[in-house]
């Protein structure tokens, strides 16, 4: 294995995709990401603009970056023997993550009806 690749996101501020509808990914931000990232050696290879799903009723634009580095010749062995855990732990991070997400959102539905039932019984004492 002679490269090594990372993958981040990096989103625009929360607060102001959900109040103006859109949001701004702060281009200072946006630098010290890159430049964090390079300190440590990674290289920039690619950059993707997402929309996401953000609090269930608003999308969120982000940024998805792609860095690789050479691995160092000593460790290139002990690194590929480690690939195929890499993906099972991966893979369980983002079912975890994936169960969250839909009791996040089972609950906003809960919430939402149970408000609706409220409001209804509300206006039927009127």
């Amino acid at each position: 294995m002679e490269y090594e690749y990372k993958v981040i996101d990096v989103a625009d501020g929360s607060i102001s995709s959900l109040l103006l509808g859109e949001g701004r990914i702060e281009t200072a931000v946006l630098e010290a990401y890159i430049n964090a990232m390079a300190a440590e050696g990674w290289r920039m290879v690619f950059m993707e603009k997402v929309m996401q799903r953000h609090l269930v009723i608003s999308d969120r634009e982000t940024l998805m970056i792609t860095f690789e580095r050479k691995v160092p010749e000593e460790e290139r062995e002990s690194r590929a023997t480690r690939v195929i855990d890499d993906i099972i732990d991966a893979e369980a991070g983002s079912k975890r993550q994936g169960r969250k997400a839909t009791v996040g959102a089972a609950a906003a539905v809960t919430g939402a009806s149970l408000l609706g039932a409220l409001s209804v019984l509300g206006d039927s004492d009127t």
